[in-house]
């Protein structure tokens, strides 16, 4: 049993591809919408542009309902879904 339960995607328009999949009956996840050396903990330890890769990343990642268990056909409809949600 596989201890991965998402698999992460980089995408433009997260918050209109999120919508079309929740349509489609596909929930995702951000898992860290704010990268961490902007996080309160850390935030006076660094300059807010210290990490632009980081806060680009923040912006654009999604994860989807992916695991080793997870039917063809399932994974299949998943990757689907998000190929018509990415392409408008």
């Amino acid at each position: 049993n596989s201890m991965f339960a998402q698999y992460t995607v980089f995408v433009g328009g997260r918050e209109t591809v999120q919508g079309k999949l929740k349509s489609a009956g596909i929930p995702t996840a951000v898992h860290y919408p704010i990268p961490l050396t902007m996080q309160p903990a850390y935030a006076h330890l660094c300059r807010p542009d210290s990490t632009p890769n980081a806060a680009e990343a923040a912006k654009r990642v999604m994860s989807l309902p992916m695991h080793a268990d997870l039917p063809a056909e399932e994974v299949e409809r998943i990757a689907s879904a998000l190929g018509r949600a990415i392409s408008g």
